[in-house]
């Protein structure tokens, strides 16, 4: 039961919200908002996890990340720990299959979800401070399962996650939740419909193996318009959902056909993903390389280099398969050369490609490049491509 995928999923959302807003209405001496959010993800893991073993390596996994990792959080350099926090996704992305008499250790790590899961533990991971108190186990499963979120994104942050809950049922009122359904027809229109008649109508009506460039235009084409109608439509229902239930899921998705440059595209499309890999990946790059003597005076190369090293691993995130890390690997060249542009026309004090150009011409002209260059970017990523 794949959140937004099955009528059986509606109806287990739509029982989830009805259980929230008795919960406010009946129950809240007796349970608070937060626990009433975790009563009803919980409920829904039971449904989807219908496998015992699942439920008992995601219990597993969650005890040992939080008394580990997030519990004893003592040293200011936690690389060691980020990684130990990632392995079991790295084993899984890569299907190395280590054997342990009787079953594969990459298959006991395996729940569906990983991936956003131990993004949310390297987040609540590195923004925790030394000596701090410790994150309230609760709160901390509560993030981690949160339904809405849990398979698709958008990738929330633990901080903004429990404001929300510290604001208990006040979110929960007629509103949000008009709001909410809302944006959930908007995520049907874009997944049901949008991605439906582009892929029935266009994609489906080329052979992806041809090497026919006619053909490759069209499916590199197609399927990017089709991926943002159908991740769109996920994020849009997400967010729906989540205001339904009082809380403000990230917006993802900001009209990114239009995005003028790299930055500009990952402020657009899939937006909370970009600013998790600014703050998580490149940061920590950028300041690795500047603690480097010898890299000191070159402040573009640091920068380039750390832009392309996060863009790589955004590929190794996907999986350890070509089309991945050649999709991940074209956006952070990509992210170079913008990079090397606006640092030379900085430098020297004016525009080095398009000198005096009309603006609006300009605007035209990066938005068609973009465009064009993300299109192929994400036809590699497809693996559909005849390349």
């Amino acid at each position: 039961m794949l959140p937004f995928s099955s009528l059986d999923f509606y109806v287990v959302a739509g029982i989830f919200v009805l259980w929230v807003f008795v919960s406010k209405l009946f129950l809240k001496k007796y349970i608070t908002f937060a626990n009433s959010l975790l009563a009803g993800s919980l409920i829904y893991l039971v449904f989807y996890y219908p496998k015992p073993l699942h439920i008992l390596i995601f219990i597993v996994y969650t005890y040992f990340t939080y008394y580990l990792f997030i519990s004893v959080i003592k040293s200011k350099n936690k690389l060691i720990g980020t990684l130990l926090i990632l392995i079991p996704m790295i084993l899984v992305k890569s299907a190395i299959k280590v054997h342990y008499y009787p079953f594969y250790v990459s298959e006991w790590l395996s729940f569906a979800g990983l991936s956003y899961i131990s993004f949310r533990i390297v987040s609540i991971y590195v923004e925790a401070v030394p000596g701090t108190k410790p994150v309230n186990f609760l709160q901390y499963v509560n993030f981690l399962v949160f339904t809405p979120t849990l398979l698709i994104g958008p990738i929330d942050r633990f901080t903004r996650y429990t404001k929300d809950l510290k604001k208990g049922y006040g979110q929960v009122n007629l509103k949000n939740f008009i709001l909410g359904w809302q944006a959930i027809l908007l995520g049907i229109f874009y997944k049901y419909i949008g991605a439906e008649v582009v892929d029935r109508y266009w994609l489906s009506q080329f052979d992806h193996t041809s090497s026919n460039i006619v053909d490759m235009l069209n499916v590199m084409y197609a399927y990017y318009v089709y991926l943002f109608f159908d991740f769109a439509g996920y994020s849009a229902m997400a967010i729906g959902f989540g205001k339904m239930i009082g809380i403000d899921v990230p917006v993802n998705f900001n009209k990114p056909f239009i995005a003028r440059n790299p930055q500009d595209f990952w402020r657009r499309f899939h937006k909370s993903l970009g600013d998790w890999l600014r703050d998580f990946f490149f940061m920590p790059f950028y300041k690795f390389f500047s603690t480097k003597k010898r890299l000191k005076p070159y402040p573009l190369f640091r920068q380039n280099i750390s832009l392309f090293s996060t863009f790589l691993l955004m590929g190794c995130w996907n999986g350890f398969r070509k089309h991945y890390i050649i999709s991940g690997s074209l956006f952070g060249l990509y992210s170079v050369a913008h990079n090397t542009y606006i640092y030379y026309s900085r430098k020297k004090r004016r525009d080095i490609v398009f000198g005096k150009m009309n603006d609006k011409l300009v605007q035209l002209i990066s938005i068609f490049i973009m465009f064009n260059m993300a299109a192929f970017a994400i036809y590699i990523f497809s693996g559909l491509s005849a390349l």
